[in-house]
């Protein structure tokens, strides 16, 4: 992987996570996953990013989040010590992220690039039902009772935990969750346990920030019954991170019209505690800040292999369909060895024999001699080959290479469209190459692959036969001794075969018919051991021819073809990609964050 600035590296894991998120919203049964993958990339955007590019630790952001009906902007209001955040029975009013600040607080901490991602800072304040991917940011006077007590603090309003399949609103959730420092989850009394909330709960606390609950609209009384319950219901099941899980759990009852009204003067029984959990977890900042990176860097870096696992199904498709090409290059490469290899007879051997038998004959004054010998033994090669051709079959005439390979390619091809067409409704890569034979042109850029392929191994192949048919007696050329040595046992046998034809009989009559006939007899020794070695080498140059076959050929092709659903800027392409960049840059990116923290350690100290 190529080395990135920090900006650049957080940029490009969050791009990845959400293009990841995107695809996996695309099928069916995923919308959990794709909220994990959302809060991860939000978690790089808004926690390390920052971090990394040294934006200070003030304000502390507190998110308020529970589920439809919960009472969060109570919870909200009685955190900031005014009635702004607009508490309303109507479930899910609040639709979008609503930061309420000290008007005497900073006001730079927005600007980082990418912030809160894909959600835009509205210019001036708007109902908190305004449907639409932004946030808007409350600045609220410092109160003469208490003080500013929150002016390094932010307190988000946030919409509701209802649904994994709430498209709209549910990634502005997760994108202001994420850049919580302190979560507050608050639950009422009637549905505290319910299973959607829980699971939003569970998956937050496993990025390590701490979370103080909230149980909402209870009669006082029932408090204390309610907590314990509460406690040994939902938070014993609930992950414990070091530095995060769940701090506190406060309970605050049903409270009057006056309470609601002025939190600060007639609720304080409820506000105090609650601040000072806030206060304490959120002080000194730097430390919060700190907390809140190494627990987002810890959850991308253990929930890495989960965060990929969404593409398995895409993965096991892109296999099955390689697997189908590898069946139809092994079919291709078998066909061509049964139709075509195995009867071709690489005539150029049969040359290299001739010349070999040839170079055996003695040269210089032997020529009289070798001469001899070829008039004595044309009785018996007449013989010979009067019987060889009565009993040989006929050669039936071999096909051309080319047809057999360009057959051999159209019932690779015919296999691929089929079953493409068979799997087309199982996944979307199968409906990609379906497509891309009736509408893309696959199978002619198929044709086209081979013809370029077909021409290099023709290329490769085109001095292979006659370099190791040439080979053969070449090499004798160039090894005279080897050669006069073999020239000299030939003679030897043929002398020794005729003088001991003559010596065993006599010079006679019959001798006339004898030695020409021993005389053919150990040409045709010596010429069988000829054509025994040319055989093997001609065996050799078989299998050569099969491997360059499927090394200029068809495993070219074959590897085309695994790998074109994923190019061409396909889906598939952009998947790949992203799988194999996410693992590196999470690695990367905790070297930069431990970095980053040691360097920090002794200021903040």
């Amino acid at each position: 992987m190529e080395t990135l600035t920090a900006r650049a590296l957080t940029a490009q894991l969050a791009d990845d996570l959400g293009w990841l998120e995107q695809h996996c919203r695309e099928q069916p049964d995923q919308a959990q996953a794709a909220g994990k993958l959302h809060l991860a990339a939000a978690l790089v955007r808004n926690c390390i990013g920052p971090m990394l590019d040294e934006q200070p630790p003030v304000p502390t952001h507190v998110v308020v989040v529970g589920g439809a009906g919960a009472g969060k902007s109570t919870v909200a209001n009685l955190l900031s010590g005014a009635v702004t955040a607009e508490a309303n029975p109507q479930a899910g009013f609040t639709r979008h992220p609503i930061a309420y600040t000290s008007s005497n607080g900073p006001v730079n901490w927005t600007a980082h690039a990418g912030f809160l991602g894909a959600l835009q800072l509205l210019p001036q304040p708007s109902p908190s039902n305004l449907d639409e991917d932004v946030y808007q940011v409350r600045r609220i006077k410092a109160d003469p009772v208490s003080g500013d007590l929150l002016k390094d603090f932010i307190i988000w309003d946030c919409p509701d935990m209802t649904t994994w399949a709430a498209s709209s609103y549910l990634p502005r959730l997760l994108e202001t969750a994420a850049l919580a420092d302190i979560l507050v989850y608050v639950a009422s009394d009637e549905r505290y346990n319910d299973e959607i909330p829980t699971q939003f709960l569970h998956l937050l606390l496993q990025t390590g920030k701490p979370v103080v609950v909230v149980l909402m609209k209870m009669k006082e009384s029932d408090a204390p019954a309610l907590i314990a319950h509460f406690q040994r219901e939902v938070v014993a099941h609930l992950p414990h991170p070091p530095g995060g899980g769940v701090i506190a759990t406060l309970a605050v009852p049903f409270l009057t019209s006056d309470q609601l009204t002025d939190p600060v003067r007639q609720a304080p029984r409820y506000r105090i505690p609650l601040l000072n959990q806030v206060a304490v977890l959120g002080t000194p900042a730097a430390a919060a800040r700190r907390r809140t990176v190494l627990g987002a860097m810890q959850f991308l870096v253990h929930q890495r292999e989960q965060l990929l696992s969404v593409a398995q199904q895409d993965l096991r498709a892109l296999q099955s369909w390689q697997a189908v090409v590898a069946v139809g290059q092994a079919d291709f490469e078998q066909r061509y060895l049964r139709e075509y290899l195995t009867s071709e007879k690489f005539r150029g051997f049969d040359e290299a024999l001739l010349r070999l038998m040839e170079l055996l004959e003695l040269p210089g004054i032997g020529k009289f001699l070798s001469s001899t010998l070829y008039v004595l033994r044309t009785p018996g090669r007449l013989l010979m080959g009067a019987i060889t051709k009565a009993f040989r079959r006929p050669e039936t005439p071999s096909r051309p290479e080319l047809p057999i390979l360009e057959d051999a390619l159209g019932s690779w091809i015919d296999l691929l469209r089929k079953e493409a067409a068979r799997h087309a409704d199982e996944h979307g890569l199968w409906a990609h190459i379906e497509a891309g034979f009736h509408h893309s042109g696959l199978a002619e850029r198929i044709w086209e692959r081979f013809q370029q392929n077909y021409r290099n191994f023709q290329t490769g192949l085109a001095t292979e036969v006659d370099r190791t048919a040439r080979a053969i007696y070449e090499q004798l050329e160039k090894t005279p001794a080897l050669l006069n040595t073999l020239r000299g046992s030939k003679f030897a046998l043929d002398a020794a075969a005729i003088g001991g034809t003559l010596a065993a009989g006599g010079i006679n009559w019959h001798d006339f018919i004898l030695v020409p006939l021993v005389a053919s007899l150990t040409h045709q020794l010596v010429e069988l051991l000829g054509k025994t070695v040319v055989d093997a080498q001609r065996e050799q140059t078989r299998e050569r021819q099969q491997a360059l076959m499927k090394q200029h050929l068809s495993a070219p092709l074959a590897e085309w073809l695994a790998q074109w659903p994923a190019t061409g800027g396909s889906d598939f392409e952009r998947l790949q990609l992203a799988l194999r960049r996410i693992p590196t840059a999470i690695t990367h990116l905790e070297e930069c964050v431990q970095m980053a923290i040691q360097q920090k350690v002794p200021s903040a100290s």
